[in-house]
């Protein structure tokens, strides 16, 4: 009888301790490890403004348009390893309640260590998981010198961007005169010389996601002392995209 006790005593400190491992392993994916800011299930939509300014004609035309894009997770697959893989629709309109034209199909996943998007052929790691301020990883899952087709021009725009990083998480950010509480924000390019500039920063907001991107990306020939680097480039683009709408 004695030892029977001890036998289910044992057995109940075991059941509760799974139990209480199972309670700190989710607060953990909450509070340390990220996940909440990369939110993906089939039916989510997220709507932005894009603004942006091309550089045309080797810096004869400077070129500023706004635009809509609308990216909602329209499907899920299993793909050949076994990876759920989503299905991201992304349309756009010249207007916020204009009619949407389909432009893109892209894919995203997210396992326990990484959250990837696949945009144009080009594999993207947004996060790492766990992360904190400081956390670096290699972002861009392809060739650096890949040239991409900007406004006519043949763009390297992926050059010397080097590792992802974690700039800050927890701050508060306004968006579009909207206010976001513990966002992280991720610098994925800073990188200047005289006759190059590569800048790329995302911001993400938890049950969220992303909040605001900019980009900045410009090539020239000319120092040119004094000018801006809008003023000076020969090839390239700035860009701005701010969230308007999600649900």
């Amino acid at each position: 009888m004695f030892k029977k006790l001890i036998y289910n005593t044992l057995c109940l400190s075991v059941v509760l301790f799974m139990f209480s491992c199972s309670d700190e392993t989710k607060m953990l994916d909450r509070e340390q490890f990220g996940f909440e800011y990369f939110p993906i299930e089939v039916g989510k939509y997220w709507v932005y403004r894009y603004s942006e300014t091309l550089v045309k004609g080797q810096g004869s035309n400077v070129e500023t348009t706004e635009r809509f894009v609308r990216e909602e997770i329209t499907d899920l697959f299993v793909d050949a390893v076994g990876d759920t893989v989503y299905t991201l629709q992304r349309s756009q309109s010249n207007t916020l309640d204009g009619s949407y034209q389909v432009t893109d199909v892209w894919t995203s996943r997210i396992d326990e260590t990484t959250a990837t998007r696949t945009e144009e052929n080009l594999t993207f790691v947004k996060m790492i998981f766990p992360f904190s301020v400081g956390t670096t990883w290699s972002g861009n899952l392809f060739d650096e010198l890949t040239t991409v087709n900007v406004a006519e021009e043949s763009v390297w725009v992926y050059k010397d961007w080097g590792d992802y990083e974690v700039k800050a998480k927890g701050i508060s950010q306004e968006v579009e005169g909207q206010m976001y509480n513990e966002v992280t924000t991720i610098e994925q390019a800073n990188f200047e010389s005289e006759i190059e500039r590569r800048y790329a920063v995302e911001q993400y907001a938890p049950e969220i996601g992303l909040i605001k991107k900019e980009m900045i990306i410009l090539d020239t020939q000319c120092a040119c002392p004094g000018e801006t680097w809008i003023e000076k480039a020969e090839a390239g683009f700035t860009l701005t995209q701010t969230l308007v709408d999600h649900n």
